[in-house]
């Protein structure tokens, strides 16, 4: 039976107690995982993840399509922030992205040693775990939280993926970490949003009046999306 491990902050990733081949799925429900959905669903063949302004400028001056925030703000040269209502309404068929964000792509950066990344949020929550499902592999969730802090809305999203993954009947959780998501999970799911409205980083968001992008990013299940690191770039590996 395959595991599932939890690092709830990228400072965790490297003490996972998780070995050899694994997959590891990356969660950051505000915004950075959901925005790559919307991405996608509206037309991106790449997004590429960086985690730093300098080399996303280097892009930019190379005539790629960017998109970066920090702190929730938009970065004032990007083509785009980090909003997935923004990407939905834009056509971006065929196009290459290049990607930074605050906590996201920097924790993508830590996962990069790994030869498996996904990214998931809620919006693709079945989407990812039916692909988790196929590759019969160990899972550590990592989650981006904020600035190496734990989030709210990432632990939750972990549990989430935890109690689908063990409906299969295929995996069965590891650590303290995982009990403590999966029970958090269990405990606020039937009231999503106003649970979630308790988090720092929910409560940060809004005061920037984001409220279209904090109603999106809790919707579960509006995506097929599964993007998936080739080692380049995410690319989606939708499940058909």
């Amino acid at each position: 039976m395959n595991t599932i491990e939890v690092c709830l902050s990228p400072l965790l990733f490297d003490n996972k107690i998780t070995t050899g081949s694994h997959i590891v799925v990356v969660v950051d429900v505000l915004r950075a995982t959901s925005a790559f959905c919307a991405a996608f669903d509206s037309g991106v063949s790449e997004i590429i993840p960086l985690p730093g302004l300098d080399k996303l400028l280097e892009y930019k001056q190379n005539g790629f399509l960017t998109a970066a925030e920090r702190n929730g703000k938009k970065v004032g040269f990007a083509d785009f922030g980090n909003s997935p209502v923004a990407f939905r309404k834009t056509d971006l068929h065929g196009k290459v992205l290049a990607y930074s964000t605050t906590n996201g792509t920097q924790a993508i950066e830590k996962a990069k040693s790994c030869s498996r990344i996904v990214t998931a949020a809620f919006v693709n929550l079945e989407a990812v775990c039916s692909w988790i499902g196929l590759q019969e592999k160990d899972v550590v969730i990592l989650c981006s939280g904020w600035e190496n802090t734990i989030s709210l809305e990432d632990t939750l999203c972990a549990g989430a993926i935890i109690e689908l993954l063990i409906s299969t009947g295929k995996f069965e959780y590891t650590a303290d970490a995982s009990l403590a998501a999966i029970t958090l999970w269990l405990g606020m799911k039937d009231n999503l949003t106003s649970n979630a409205g308790a988090g720092s980083h929910y409560k940060r968001l809004l005061n920037l009046g984001l409220h279209q992008d904090l109603d999106h990013c809790f919707r579960l299940n509006t995506s097929e999306v599964v993007p998936v690191w080739d080692g380049k770039c995410f690319r989606n590996h939708r499940v058909s």
